[in-house]
């Protein structure tokens, strides 16, 4: 455990309470979007940002937060399939639901198929508030880590 990495878990909480705010703004202009074809650039512009929005949110939940809980507990990185699990034995969340988020969040990175976009935009919205859910409770267990091991 170092310092640094408590210091860092701290800046990393703030830019999690934020990309978990604008997900939530997102989610709220598209309730009404969500199925519908042939929509205009300004809405489909919504789309993409509430999209954009759940992968920023699950790669700053997977990719660092869980990885920076498991180097301040000094656990093993292991793959991202390790920070998952340990992430449910945590209980911030279902290790079939991160999966689930996981991989929405690969097909938003590499999906440029426009016909597959509708279908993927109705996903993000219904994964979305499951996703929106973990962050209070990583954040609950990250703040009790980093007052017993303070900067």
């Amino acid at each position: 455990m170092s310092a640094a990495n408590v210091q860092f878990l701290k800046e990393e909480l703030v830019g999690l309470s934020l990309a978990a705010q604008h997900l939530e703004y997102s989610l709220e202009r598209c309730t009404e979007l969500i199925g519908q074809k042939d929509l205009p650039p300004e809405k489909l512009e919504r789309l993409e940002s509430l999209t954009s929005r759940f992968a920023r949110l699950a790669d700053l939940l997977i990719q660092r937060i869980f990885r920076l809980v498991d180097e301040i507990e000094l656990v093993g990185i292991g793959t991202v399939r390790d920070r998952i699990d340990r992430a449910e034995k945590r209980g911030w969340a279902d290790a079939s639901k991160l999966v689930k988020i996981r991989e929405l969040r690969n097909m938003i990175a590499h999906e440029y198929a426009a016909e597959k976009m509708l279908e993927i935009y109705s996903v993000v919205y219904q994964l979305a508030k499951e996703l929106l859910a973990i962050v209070p409770k990583v954040t609950q267990d990250a703040q009790a880590l980093m007052n017993k091991y303070p900067s």
